[in-house]
């Protein structure tokens, strides 16, 4: 079978999302189709062509992705699919690389994505770099231990006035949270706030709500709720599409207003912080249900450039022997010296402390894993001493956190 890749044209975009769908089994909204395309980046687009047949797809998103004590540019992949009538004859494989490779070139030290299966991605260098926990308690027992009014106040607005108010409350919790990335305009216009954003069947219309003190926007949420009754009790869920804070107090404010919503049984809120406060502000914290599970995946493309572009919460000297199999530049032995204010990152000759695979270096990159974990977990070779030291320096507060699917 042969393979050619290249990117998309724009009028081949709806065969190209046909080719996607496929992939999952699932069908194409055109409505949605439309909006994607005004922030779809098309020179960033791999299709995998069998003669005119395309069987596989990838497309990259390029963002800025906060790290510890900063940000670097990030090559958000997205868009993975092969027919199934075309796996395992390696139409991934050439994707991955060929993409990996393109990713190198524009000088993107890193790659990040969401897996739709855990298994796939740790082959071609991703490691698991954060979790998210889906949150779900029962309105009747969500009293917050605290009481005490704030001094702002919560209120609906417009998906206009959205727009105009929540990229800057967003930005402030951007630079706070690795694992967060950056959105354009047109990903808040057509994506985060979607325009004639549809509601799934028994789903109300999305709420928008904003925190403010002083005229000034501090926090916000977006919101649906399903109706529904039992035996004549209001029985509803409210599903928390999204909720930002950039305050302790806009945080506790918007909390107590999902709370208070009428006609609601179930509060439900997906892809939340693993270290979420919520927990122990609860009066009742055993009624909150927490199931994790992982979200960013991270690729080190350049494995000197994406040490040195962070920051470290310990001084220290490190030196790792890193494995490559896909991305063969990057294999080798780096020292890394590093602490609070900045870091270098170059090549080396000195015996390595921490031998471990570039898709280990990843999970561990945002502080997010530990590398004494991971050798526990046989993936990690190292002397005590030098993983002690490394872990010293790569934790990070808060843990990272990505709380919205590219």
């Amino acid at each position: 079978m042969s393979i050619a890749l290249r990117p998309i044209a724009p009028d081949e975009f709806e065969a190209f999302a046909r080719a996607n769908a496929t992939g999952f089994s699932a069908d194409v909204n055109l409505e949605g189709l439309e909006q994607t395309r005004d922030y779809f980046e098309f020179d960033r687009s791999l299709v995998a062509l069998e003669g005119e047949e395309m069987a596989g797809t990838t497309a990259i998103f390029s963002f800025d992705l906060t790290v510890p004590g900063g940000a670097l540019p990030t090559a958000g992949v997205t868009w993975v699919s092969v027919k199934p009538t075309h796996r395992r004859r390696g139409v991934l494989s050439q994707m991955m690389r060929r993409q990996l490779s393109d990713v190198r070139e524009r000088g993107e030290p890193i790659a990040a994505l969401w897996a739709s299966e855990s298994v796939i991605y740790g082959r071609f260098g991703y490691g698991l770099a954060a979790d998210a926990v889906s949150l779900t308690i029962d309105r009747a027992h969500a009293a917050l231990a605290q009481q005490e009014a704030s001094c702002g106040r919560c209120r609906f607005v417009t998906r206009d006035e959205a727009l105009a108010a929540w990229p800057a409350v967003y930005g402030r919790v951007l630079r706070e949270h690795p694992g967060m990335y950056s959105r354009s305009q047109a990903w808040w216009q057509k994506k985060s706030l979607r325009e004639h954003d549809r509601a799934p069947p028994g789903l109300s219309p999305r709420f928008c709500v904003q925190y403010e003190e002083d005229g000034e926007v501090q926090g916000y949420a977006s919101y649906r709720v399903r109706g529904d009754s039992r035996d004549g009790v209001p029985n509803g869920t409210l599903y928390v599409r999204e909720l930002m804070a950039a305050s302790d107090a806009a945080y506790a404010a918007l909390w107590r207003f999902l709370f208070g919503v009428d006609l609601v049984a179930i509060i439900e809120a997906n892809l939340r912080r693993v270290d979420e406060p919520l927990r122990w502000m609860l009066a009742d914290p055993r009624r909150l249900s927490r199931r994790p599970s992982d979200s960013l995946w991270v690729r080190l493309v350049d494995v000197p450039a994406a040490l040195a572009g962070r920051r470290y919460a310990a001084e220290g000297r490190v030196v790792f022997d890193v494995r490559d199999g896909v991305c063969s530049w990057n294999a080798g032995r780096y020292e890394l010296e590093a602490g609070p204010e900045g870091a270098v990152c170059h090549p080396t000759t000195d015996d390595a402390g921490i031998t471990l695979d570039v898709a280990d270096l990843g999970a561990v990159y945002l502080g997010g894993a530990r590398l004494q974990t991971l050798r526990r977990a046989g993936r990690v070779e190292g002397d005590d001493t030098a993983l002690r030291l490394a872990d010293a320096m790569f934790a990070w507060e808060p843990l990272p956190w990505c709380p919205e699917v590219f």
